[in-house]
């Protein structure tokens, strides 16, 4: 491991007291989705010392009185585990890129609380914070992927970052009740990093409970792999909200995503592709979806976008899905895309109220109205899934700063699918009712 401890010292009172250097405001607030949360650790009390992180790490303990830096691209190389305490905070410094990455065979144990969240965010302080101050986290596995070869490079580092394997049980470790806020900084030209990075990732690895905030670039990626999620949080994202490609087939439930109103960029609540030059190439992306609530921007933007965007061979199965405030419900793309929707609702759309209608001949101007399906019927496809409709209950807390997202009273909808789902959750939306709070004590819908 490369590191370097700071450590001020006072002799004040003949005391030897630690603090942070260049800590700015408070460093540590405690968790919870009130707007004006802070960012650090949920421990409630500063770190009494700073350590920057550097290059390759060592098998580790990061614990939470100490804040962390990463400096530049840093690695969990295989072999290795780098465990996280509950209420650590690691930030991302921006003039170097830091970004963390965990290599197939690594393995990041980050399992924070609901009152103590792990939280990697910017290394500026409150109030100066923005979208693209540091990287991201990326996993990266040995799961199978429909590269060609069984293994690709996540694009954009300047050494080869591998992903992909025949391993489809491939630990990467474990992520509960973390937040990664104000991340996406542009590695590359015109190539940011996500939030969370899911390459190659294996069903050995547990990714529960996890926020991604103010991203520049997507929330959270999937590039193939096989790892299963659920309580996953989206907020203010500058891209796509959830991306999947390259062949990923976990199972995911309780999604939940507030996008920027103020953006201008053609994001979807979900994006989801198989391959773009081989759209029947296998493993196909199918994933299982249950229980998603994908709050949109409330009006007409300048570039389309949609509650779902399926295209170029993606296969998936999605049930119970609360769909609020986008332009138009979805986009399906391309004869080989094939999704099987139920007991859904899409309410609220400012231009058309599931799909924009095709009647004009495809060119190259990307319009909405342009047949880009092949006569594909997106609204009867819509209207034959059982249980989907239109009309719904009112979700204007779906947009408010501090989001509600939960409906006055639940929805019914259908059973979840796909492994290890939550059987129970027989209701549309990722909450039940209003009084449904697992957002409560870890998350934060800070601004900056």
């Amino acid at each position: 491991m490369s590191f370097r401890q700071v450590t001020l010292m006072t002799s004040l009172f003949g005391l030897a007291v630690a603090v942070a250097a260049g800590c700015g405001d408070s460093a540590v607030e405690g968790g919870g989705n009130t707007g004006a949360n802070g960012s650090g650790g949920g421990g409630g009390g500063e770190p009494s010392a700073e350590q920057e992180l550097e290059g390759d790490l060592d098998t580790i303990t990061l614990t939470k009185n100490t804040k962390y830096t990463l400096k530049g691209v840093v690695s969990v190389a295989a072999g290795k585990t780098v465990t996280i305490e509950p209420g650590t905070l690691i930030v991302g410094d921006k003039a170097s890129l830091g970004t963390l990455v965990v290599q197939r065979g690594g393995k990041l144990i980050a399992e924070g609380t609901a009152a103590e969240p792990i939280v990697f965010t910017s290394a500026l302080p409150e109030g100066e914070r923005e979208a693209g101050d540091w990287g991201g986290v990326v996993l990266l596995g040995k799961a199978p992927i429909n590269e060609a070869g069984g293994e690709a490079e996540v694009e954009g580092f300047t050494n080869p970052q591998l992903y992909g394997g025949d391993d489809p049980a491939d630990n990467s470790g474990s992520l509960k009740y973390v937040r990664i806020e104000f991340g996406g900084i542009e590695i590359a030209p015109d190539n940011e990093i996500n939030g969370l990075t899911l390459a190659g990732v294996g069903s050995g690895t547990k990714v529960d409970f996890v926020q991604v905030s103010n991203s520049l670039d997507d929330c959270f990626e999937f590039f193939g792999g096989t790892v299963n999620a659920s309580h996953l949080v989206c907020y203010r994202n500058g891209d796509d909200g959830f991306d999947f490609d390259s062949g990923y087939v976990g199972s995911l439930q309780f999604l939940f995503l507030q996008q920027d109103p103020s953006g201008s960029d053609d994001s979807n609540g979900l994006e989801c592709d198989n391959d773009s030059d081989e759209p029947t190439v296998t493993p196909v992306t199918n994933p299982k979806i249950s229980n998603i609530t994908l709050c949109g921007q409330n009006g007409d933007q300048p570039k389309q976008q949609y509650g779902f965007l399926f295209r170029r061979g993606f296969h998936a199965t999605v049930t119970n899905a609360l769909v609020v405030g986008f332009e138009a419900g979805v986009d399906i793309r391309d004869a080989e895309t094939e999704v099987t929707l139920t007991n859904s609702l899409f309410l609220d759309m400012s231009v058309q109220p599931i799909a924009y209608v095709e009647d004009k001949p495809k060119t190259d101007d990307g319009n909405p109205d342009e047949d880009d399906d092949g006569d594909f019927d997106e609204i009867a496809w819509f209207e034959e899934g059982a249980g989907n409709d239109v009309t719904g209950p009112d979700m204007a807390g779906c947009f408010a700063s501090t989001p509600a997202p939960g409906p006055a009273a639940m929805i019914p909808g259908g059973a979840p699918v796909g492994s290890g789902a939550d059987a129970s959750a027989t209701f549309i939306g990722a909450f039940e009712d209003a009084s449904d709070t697992w957002l409560d004590g870890w998350t934060s819908f800070a601004s900056n």
